[in-house]
């Protein structure tokens, strides 16, 4: 099988089983397509996640591009699988009166040959009739490792633009608060940034924060960059560490950007 085929089809089923450790690694490690389709039945990693109603793959797949109107070969949207009204809202969709549920032409291995039942925690102890009736298909395939976010905060990926230092760093915003002038107080403070050398957010690849509607459509793992002016950048090194930058002199804001 083809490398790249083989990536993708691991992709559709960590998405189903909720493995966000191994869904992170395909994605920005192996490079893998997030709105890769099935051949067969057009199913995406996303329909799998909102099938499943795995909240936190959802949430991450849209952050790296995930496309919620591409509709399967049966014309059903990720949102038209999904019970979890959090996630249709994620999503796009509102209420649903009805959760389709979808008839694939084919059984995806990691659904006809769940994990082997003594390969599961707990495996051994009470009744072989009792672990039976336990261990069930959705059971089988439930989250593997997941990340649990607090549903009162959006997490958000930041790091100063043109730095030798290209990592980022997780910060929280309060979802009560998700303003334009809390995003940049996070960041400034996070960062060690002066934020009179601010010139603009970036959301990545190339979107430009303007406004508090900007901030409120964010969504978790998004990423972010703090682009500063010239006289910013070259005035000192930056390190996500050091505590450099706080007495910038004013009237910096109409230096030129670098890209």
């Amino acid at each position: 099988m083809d490398a790249s085929i083989e990536f993708e089809e691991k992709l559709r089923e960590s998405a189903c089983t909720g493995d966000i450790e191994s869904i992170r690694k395909l994605i920005e490690i192996q490079n893998t397509n997030v709105n890769c389709q099935n051949r067969m039945n057009g199913w995406t990693a996303l329909h799998w996640a909102a099938k499943r109603n795995h909240r936190t793959v959802v949430a991450y797949l849209l952050s790296k591009g995930a496309t919620p109107n591409l509709p399967n070969k049966e014309g059903e949207y990720p949102a038209h699988l999904c019970s979890d009204a959090d996630i249709r809202e994620m999503l796009g969709a509102g209420e649903v009166t009805e959760v389709k549920q979808s008839q694939l032409p084919i059984n995806p291995g990691y659904l006809a040959n769940p994990p082997f039942p003594y390969t599961q925690p707990g495996y051994g102890s009470g009744t072989a009739a009792n672990q039976e009736s336990t261990i069930t298909s959705e059971s089988a395939i439930r989250p593997r490792q997941t990340t649990n976010l607090d549903e009162n905060e959006v997490v958000l990926k930041i790091r100063l633009a043109n730095s030798d230092e290209r990592d980022f760093l997780e910060v929280e915003l309060d979802r009560s608060n998700m303003s334009f002038e809390s995003l940049l107080n996070i960041m400034c403070r996070e960062l060690v940034v002066d934020r009179r050398s601010v010139q603009k957010i970036r959301k990545l690849p190339d979107t430009i924060v303007r406004k508090d509607k900007d901030v409120r459509r964010m969504r978790d793992f998004q990423e972010l960059e703090l682009v500063l002016t010239n006289r910013a950048m070259s005035s000192s090194s930056r390190n996500y560490s050091g505590h450099q930058g706080s007495g910038l002199n004013n009237g910096v804001r109409n230096e030129q950007i670098l890209y």
